[in-house]
Order: structure tokens, then sequence, then C-alpha cells
């Protein structure tokens, strides 16, 4: 067992006494013999830099020795080899050329840098000893790094025990502060709301919720997002929002419901111009103002895209003129109220809307994954997928709601033998709905399930098809007619 507790410890000149280790395996170097490449090296590679920031604006910290061993006469560092190059940066800046100015800048916030001219350090015994420390340290996970959620808390707690945010910018200069006490008043709000579903309250309080705060992170920390809310934070840390307090309640209640499902996280956010991200504020968007902001949304999606496509225009030769080409004149501006140009095509619909389908905690799990899968799958670019992902989602669902209502479809006359298959389920779905209602849904369910309708693809007859026909295909306008027909079904299965 390594007992560090008889190591001897020492105090030695930065410069003078004790050296960097050219066999450090931070260096990116390989050999690197002089101590000025290894200081090079340390500050191009392993940010030093910001180290000599540390020890400049907050002192240098001692909760942690370094340690040295005897090599060569020498005492060489060991375990300690950036906060050693920091150190002798700031006692000479020209040892980095290329940093000496910053580093000298950042030296005279120092009162007198003589008080780090020497460093206490742990002197190992042998280097096979020094490499089970060093091993232990940097391998051995020993300190267990804080969440995100951790890090915004114990800025709560500043402030909750009475610090001021301007006291905290002073008191931890080289922080984001203003990040963490942002991501703890938001988190703060996401828990103050009164879900309906005591479910989303629970979630709250899980390691799920937890490790989703990075997810979180990407929804609050977006334009749209701040837009759409009006979140803000003044230079006190009050965090102020436009949005009413009900239509907050439905936004996060939207956002959580979509992280405990499994189908909002980091993977499905990835960019902001990612499908469920998309989808995500135009589902908010609604919830503020009726959908008018979603053309907020669309806008910014457009300009994004446009920039997008002109860069690639430029590269590819047909977005500029070449050079002494004559370039058609700009054309005068026109009278209010006139246009030189057609009006824009409207574009067409990419993906299904899902944001009312929310399914309960108790149904299957395989049933969540498969609407995350739905609602982000590009209609127009696989519109049989999608149309087959529809037949699977409306089966699943209303299996899923007879088993919340402790009912065996396959027990009630519905199915003599084999499976349960959609038809079945659309035939004792209709009993069900016929003898407790809502009355409006026996309509659907006989149009779904007659096949006699003019719009054949809105049919369980056209559903089967897909799934047993290999003749038969559907366009995108056909799945998101078909999702249209039975949107108002699906919305009643998710309140088994």
């Amino acid at each position: 067992m390594l007992d560090t507790s008889r190591w001897p410890e020492l105090t030695l000149d930065v410069l003078k006494d004790v050296h960097l280790d050219p066999k450090n395996v931070r260096l990116e170097t390989a050999d690197a013999k002089v101590e000025a490449d290894i200081m090079e090296d340390l500050f191009v590679n392993e940010d030093a830099l910001s180290l000599v920031e540390g020890i400049c604006k907050v002192g240098y910290l001692t909760h942690e020795v370094p340690v040295v061993i005897k090599r060569d006469d020498k005492h060489i560092m060991v375990e300690g080899n950036r906060r050693l190059a920091a150190l002798k940066a700031i006692q000479n800046p020209m040892l980095v050329p290329d940093y000496a100015s910053r580093v000298s800048g950042l030296a005279a916030l120092l009162t007198d840098r003589s008080m780090v001219a020497k460093v206490k350090v742990m002197v190992a015994p042998n280097q096979e000893d020094a490499d089970q420390l060093v091993a232990a340290i940097h391998t051995g996970n020993l300190r267990r790094p804080w969440t995100p959620g951790r890090q915004a808390a114990f800025f709560q707690a500043q402030i909750d025990a009475g610090r001021d945010y301007s006291d905290l910018l002073v008191r931890y200069p080289t922080i984001d502060v203003r990040k963490f006490v942002f991501r703890a008043h938001i988190i703060n709000l996401f828990k103050s709301v009164k879900y309906h579903d005591a479910s989303l309250t629970d979630f709250l309080a899980t390691k799920q919720w937890a490790r989703g705060l990075s997810t979180l992170a990407r929804i609050y920390e977006s334009k749209q997002f701040l837009e759409l809310t009006g979140l803000s934070m003044d230079s006190d840390g009050m965090v102020t929002k436009a949005v009413s307090e009900e239509d907050f309640k439905e936004m996060a209640t939207v956002i959580v419901q979509g992280m405990m499902d499994g189908n909002i996280n980091t993977r499905s956010l990835n960019s902001v111009n990612s499908p469920r991200y998309l989808q995500l504020m135009r589902e908010l968007a609604a919830i503020v103002d009726g959908g008018e902001s979603a053309t907020v949304v669309e806008q910014v999606t457009d300009a994004a895209q446009t920039v997008e496509r002109g860069t690639k225009d430029v590269e590819s030769g047909t977005g500029a003129p070449e050079p002494g080409t004559k370039q058609a004149a700009t054309p005068s501006p026109q009278p209010t109220g006139y246009t030189t140009s057609p009006p824009r095509k409207r574009r067409p619909q990419r993906y299904l809307d899902l944001g009312q389908i929310r399914p309960p905690a108790s149904y299957p799990q395989a049933l969540k994954l498969l609407l995350g899968e739905l609602s982000v799958l590009d209609v127009q670019a696989y519109p049989n997928v999608a149309f087959l992902g529809v037949r699977a989602a409306l089966e699943k669902s209303i299996k899923s709601f007879a088993e919340g209502k402790s009912v065996e479809i396959k027990n009630t006359g519905n199915c003599q033998n084999g499976r349960v298959q959609l038809g079945h389920a659309l035939n004792w779905l209709l009993e069900y709905v016929k003898a407790n209602g809502p009355t409006h849904l026996k309509q659907v369910l006989e149009s779904v399930r007659s096949g006699k309708l003019v719009a054949y693809t809105t049919t369980k007859d056209a559903l089967d098809a897909q799934n047993h026909n290999h003749h038969f295909c559907v366009s995108p306008d056909e799945v998101i007619q078909m999702w249209a027909s039975i949107d108002s079904l699906m919305r009643y299965l998710m309140k088994p």
C-alpha cells in the first residue's frame, strides 16, 4: 500500500532547484530534453496559461502538494509539471516567448511575485512509487467530478447564503459565474412548476434528470428558446421571463416529458437545425402564441440554410460572378405595397406533429422509443418507413391503452386464433368507445377501420397493405394525411 505520509517535504526555488520532467506523459513533444521546449509544450498543448491566470487572480492553492524525485542529483517534478511551468513563467515570462506579454500582464496583478518563487514539494523515494501515485491520481478516478447540476447548485448555495451575484464575480474571477448562476435559476424554474402529471415531478428527482442537464442546457441556451420565453438575467443575477406562468408550465411539461421519454436528448438535439430541435421549437411556439412564433423559428432556420446554400454556391462557382463579368444592375426600390418577386412557395411538411402525443409512464418503453423515432423521421425522404411507423404506433398504442384498462383484447371475442393484429385492436377499441365514449371518436374509428373511404390511404386496409403487400407504396402527403386522420385518436389513447 502506498503511504505518502512518510515522504519528506522540501521547499524549493522554482527556477533554480526543481526541473520539469522530460518523461512527463502530458508532453506532446517526445524526448524533449531542453526545459524551454517542455515549457512551450505545456503552454501550447496543456493550457498552462490558464493556470498562470488562476494563480495570479486567485492565488496559489496548496491543497495538493507536487511530487519530485531525485534523478541525476536533480529534483525532477513528476507530479505537478503544469503548475511548475506556470510558476516558472511568472518568475521569468521570457521562458515562454510567445506568451511573455500575457504572462507579464497577469503577473502584474500580484503584489509580490516572490511570494510564488518557491514551491513546497514531497519527495518520492523512487520512480516506482512516484509512478504508482501518478497513476492513482490520473487514472484511478479517486476524485469524483462535479456534474453540471452540482456545479450550478454550488453557486446557487452561495446566493442562498446571502452572497451577492457581484460578490461572486469578484470572488471567482477565473470561473464563468454567470453561466452557473443562470443554470441554477433555470433548474429551479423547472423544479418549481406544479406539473399536472406527478410522474414528471418525480422525474426531476432522478439521476436520469440530473444526467440530462446538458440536454436542458442545449435548449435554454439557444437563441430561439430565449426569444420565445424572454428569459434573461440582469447584472444583479436576477432572472426574468416574458411568458406567463401557465405558458411556461406547458413549455416545461413538453420538455420534461420529452426528456423522460428519451426522445429529447443530446443526440436528437445535436444542432439547432436537427429535426427534433425544430419540432420542439414549433411545439413551444404554439404554446406561447398559438404558433405565430413558429414563423420566427422557420425564418431563422431558413436564413441559416440560405447562408449555407450561398456558401456552397460560391465555393462551386454558381453563387458569384467571375471576375470581370458584368453584373445585372440592382433594381430600383419599388413603391411600398409592390413586389417584383413571386410569393414564396410553401415548404412541404417534413415531420409529423407528435407534440401532443405524450405516452404515460405506465406505457411500454418500446412504444415511447417508437414515437420518439417517428417524431424525428423526415417524411419527405422516407414516406414508406414513416407509414409503417404510423401503423405500428397505432396498433401498439391501442394495445397499451387496453393493457392500462386491464383488458386482454384476445379474450374479448375480437381475435379467435393467433396474435392480436391491428384489425382486432381497432374492432375492440370501437366497441369500447361506443360503450364508454367519447362519441366523436366512433366516426374516426369507423373511417380508419372500414376501408371504404375515398381517401384509401387513411384506412386500416391501406395500413395493412403497407405492411404486407410488396407492391404497395405511399407518398409523403399520404403519410401526413394518414397521421392527421388518427391524431385525435392517438391523443385519446395517451390517456388511459
